[in-house]
């Protein structure tokens, strides 16, 4: 069989598209930032840096792989990563698309669109360099994906691999929940989650104790900073900004999408409702997250971009064709 030439051309238009963001991010994050500081990677390796920084090590073992090539600087191989790392994101994204709209054209074009609300909060809203923020997108993405195709055997070692990788992989549970909720009482999705949430406890657990004498907290609690961002939101200008301007925006189709009733075109409805797992997410947030660190909000990109285009597929001149669109 003969590779198809137009798909190949899409894959390459992925990629170009991949490493004109990362080389974005390389610029204005990467090169910047102190290769030893508290939160890097040369600091988690030594595995003697402050909690919970340190049990964040899946990238500094991926590095720790890399060792032998000392002729290459760590920041030029933390940039063909996020490379890698950015496609594979628009690959899986296009996969999880493709179970929602018929029109396979407007998936290959859609897919890119993952890369819009990670150019905000990554790049023009972020000042801050934390090697594992692109990956956490991926891990969602894929968990997403898996959670749709209710293939929970690989949904798990994604969950497993999201964990050390960055502790917020624990929203997946949420989402998992979201897409199931019609059978959420089943035992099936009892004993699933009941397993998600107890591997979770015990990894924080497991890693709490190999790091115990590190310095700093097991969990770091934000609700005291959170509810100040809150009262002096309208006065601090910052603030708004990096609230408001949070994914470029693209929030706001979200909220149209569910406001206006559109959502009630979809079936079936827990491929619309997976969508809301970011409320959740958000109100475990407010103990757990800044509220104005726009890069902490990974796990909601793939989220807030699926609500975006199906509000649009509402649109019949887009020609999005979803599935089983019930007008």
């Amino acid at each position: 069989m003969k590779p198809d030439k137009t798909l190949i051309g899409y894959h390459i238009f992925y990629l170009l598209l991949a490493a004109g963001l990362a080389y974005l991010y390389y610029v204005k994050i990467v090169l910047p930032a102190d290769p030893d500081a508290p939160n890097s990677i040369n600091a988690v390796a030594s595995f003697e840096t402050a909690k919970p920084y340190q049990f964040r090590i899946l990238i500094p073992f991926i590095f720790f792989l890399f060792k032998p090539l000392t002729f290459i600087p760590q920041k030029t191989i933390y940039f063909i990563y996020t490379i890698i790392v950015t496609y594979l994101i628009i690959i899986v994204y296009r996969k999880i698309l493709a179970e929602y709209f018929q029109n396979k054209f407007a998936v290959l074009i859609c897919a890119p669109v993952i890369l819009y609300p990670m150019l905000w909060n990554y790049i023009l809203l972020n000042q801050t360099y934390q090697y594992y923020d692109f990956t956490a997108i991926l891990v969602f993405t894929l968990g997403m994906y898996f959670i749709i195709k209710d293939n929970f055997k690989w949904f798990f070692i994604i969950f497993i691999i999201g964990i050390i990788n960055k502790e917020t992989s624990g929203y997946l549970v949420f989402a998992y929940l979201m897409f199931n909720y019609k059978i959420i009482f089943t035992r099936k999705i009892i004993f699933t989650s009941e397993l998600l949430v107890a591997v979770y406890i015990a990894a924080k657990l497991l890693l709490g104790y190999v790091f115990r004498h590190n310095p700093g907290d097991t969990v770091e609690f934000c609700m005291y900073e959170n509810i100040n961002i809150i009262k002096t939101f309208i006065s601090n200008k910052i603030y708004m900004k990096h609230i408001l301007l949070s994914f470029g925006a693209m929030y706001v189709f979200l909220f149209l999408l569910f406001l206006t009733g559109r959502w009630k075109r979809f079936l079936p409805r827990n491929l619309v409702f997976i969508n809301l797992a970011f409320l959740p997410n958000l109100l475990l947030g407010f103990f757990v997250t800044y509220y104005t660190e726009v890069r902490v909000y990974a796990e909601f990109i793939p989220l807030i971009t699926t609500s975006f285009l199906l509000f649009l597929s509402t649109f019949d001149k887009l020609k999005l064709s979803p599935y089983n669109n019930n007008k």
